[in-house]
């Protein structure tokens, strides 16, 4: 990952726009996590959270859970100095037997879902009692993979370049509590 100059990171927040406030955000971290609560009750899921983009999500939600959980999380991506590639590669695998297991796993978006959908289908290889997935937001666009869904939406965003709440923008921003996008006349 290339370290950017803080001038372009001011820069890019100068030319952004906050797309979803903070405060819609925390709303559909609720909603996710009463959606949760009733699907999860009595279950002692794993929840794994999806690094790195997954962990802020997480965070927000975890603390709102009332259900019984043991937590973990893997990293897994397809890209190279921000370009997605065609290569699944683990940064870290779970570690944990997972055969019988209801599984959550914890993303940030649902984009084209090409990561998410292999990494689904390489726990499904361990036998696990149920695997789901939840995302805070859902790009709306036609460029999604085929049979995969995901099952818990917090929010639905236009096809843009978006950070904050886990979505970085090269590396950075990922901090931010609302959602942002570089305003059209600057892309």
């Amino acid at each position: 990952m290339t370290q950017i100059s803080n001038q372009e990171i001011e820069q890019t927040l100068r030319n952004s726009e906050c797309i979803i406030s903070s405060i819609e955000v925390a709303a559909a971290y609720e909603r996710l996590a009463a959606q949760l609560n009733l699907s999860y009750a009595g279950l002692n899921p794993i929840v794994m959270v999806v690094m790195n983009g997954g962990l802020i999500p997480a965070g927000q939600l975890l603390t709102q859970l009332t259900f019984y959980h043991r937590m973990h999380y893997i990293h897994a991506t397809r890209y190279r100095d921000n370009e997605g590639t065609n290569e699944l590669t683990w940064q870290y695998k779970p570690d944990v037997d997972v055969a019988g297991e209801h599984l959550l796993l914890i993303d940030d978006i649902f984009d084209e879902g090409i990561t998410l959908k292999a990494v689904v289908e390489e726990l499904k290889k361990e036998n696990p009692a149920s695997v789901n997935c939840c995302v805070l937001l859902n790009k709306r666009h036609d460029r999604k993979v085929t049979d995969f869904a995901v099952d818990f939406v917090g929010l639905d965003v236009d096809d843009r370049y978006v950070y904050g709440c886990g979505m970085d923008y090269h590396g950075y921003l990922r901090h931010l509590p609302g959602i942002y996008a570089i305003k059209e006349e600057y892309l």
